[in-house]
């Protein structure tokens, strides 16, 4: 299963989930994992290099991609049985070959941060995605929720976005996200995202039938 972290808004923290998911997905779920870094910034990547110089065992391999090289990618993910793929996807809209990466992709994950400019770019980014593919899956995670502020919209925007995709809990802001490596989660983490992360293996994952056809 290709699974993308993805969104067209920076800054919501899609390569800190897709981190935190993957060593769930090792750790917890005793899952084959790859994770490939297409994003413009690189800091996944990156992290795990870090990791790297502190001589951590490696949970699993971290590569970089152009999103042109996705087909790659899924011939390769077709040759390893029950091999979850994870991509950081860029934040970005303007890219022909998105098109594939949303038709060939078997879940969506969405992080969205609940301010104006995040929520319009998340609206558009779901639009987009089910307009390519009406079957997608898309899971939305409100994410870097400061807990001291009363956010208006929520209900109503909640409500819209559930159109898209299921919504899980919120995530909160904190400061233990700061400590995550591509080898380490803060175990102060595992109340907030093991339930998020549990569900998506038993509602989406557990029951695929990790079919994937070779192209």
């Amino acid at each position: 299963m290709i699974i993308l972290f993805a969104n067209q808004k920076g800054g919501v923290g899609k390569s800190t989930l897709a981190v935190l998911f993957s060593n769930f997905s090792v750790q917890k779920k005793n899952r084959k994992v790859k994770v490939v870094d297409m994003d413009f910034q690189q800091s996944l990547y990156n992290k795990h290099l870090n990791s790297d110089l502190l001589e951590n065992e490696k949970l699993y391999e971290v590569e970089l991609s152009k999103i042109s090289g996705f087909r790659n990618i899924r011939k390769e993910a077709a040759q390893v049985p029950n091999l979850l793929t994870v991509i950081d996807l860029a934040g970005t809209m303007a890219d022909d070959n998105l098109v594939q990466v949303f038709k060939d992709s078997g879940l969506i994950i969405c992080p969205f941060c609940y301010d104006e400019y995040s929520v319009t770019s998340t609206f558009e980014f779901c639009y987009v995605v089910k307009k390519i593919n009406p079957e997608s899956k898309i899971i939305l995670i409100p994410n870097r929720v400061k807990t001291s502020v009363k956010y208006e919209t929520l209900d109503s925007v909640n409500q819209a976005l559930s159109k898209f995709g299921e919504l899980t809990s919120p995530v909160s802001d904190r400061i233990d996200f700061q400590r995550i490596t591509t080898s380490y989660s803060p175990k102060t983490l595992d109340p907030i995202l093991d339930p998020i992360f549990n569900k998506i293996f038993n509602d989406y994952i557990d029951e695929s039938s990790w079919e994937v056809e070779t192209i």
